[in-house]
């Protein structure tokens, strides 16, 4: 009784070892679907980061006009009254920058807009900044 048992039991034992094709098959199906999701996520996340490292240097470049607008102010006292443009070298890259003046209510104060790009006449900057001057403030 004992033999038969061990028999039954070394049959059964055998239809168990392993994995069936089909098994294996969707088992990599899905480690591949995983895979392909975490490709396109880690992708979009270095592209991501790209961007907002451009935007961060475009943003310096910006605010370094604005301050040279405003020492120049400073020192004249007069607020800018017509476009300008040029360039910039920061982070081993060439920024372009334009800065337009923009007319308030209030003849003294000039709104000044300055728009980054990294291509020369770009129309879609990668930042704007609006800054104020003014021509009161000298003593």
């Amino acid at each position: 009784m004992m033999n038969k048992y061990i028999r039954l039991n070394k049959k059964h034992s055998k239809r168990q070892q392993g994995f069936t094709l089909i098994e294996v098959m969707v088992a990599l199906f899905i480690v591949a679907t995983a895979i392909s999701a975490l490709m396109l996520k880690m992708m979009s996340l270095v592209d991501d980061t790209v961007y907002l490292d451009q935007k961060t240097i475009a943003h310096w470049v910006a605010l370094n006009q604005i301050e040279l607008q405003r020492i120049s102010n400073k020192n004249s006292n007069k607020v800018l009254s017509e476009q300008k443009s040029g360039q910039e070298e920061m982070a081993n890259r060439t920024w372009y920058w334009q800065i337009k003046p923009v007319k308030t209510a209030n003849e003294g104060f000039i709104q000044m807009q300055v728009s980054v790009s990294d291509e020369p006449n770009s129309n879609q900057p990668l930042v704007t900044v609006m800054a104020m001057a003014d021509i009161y403030h000298r003593r």
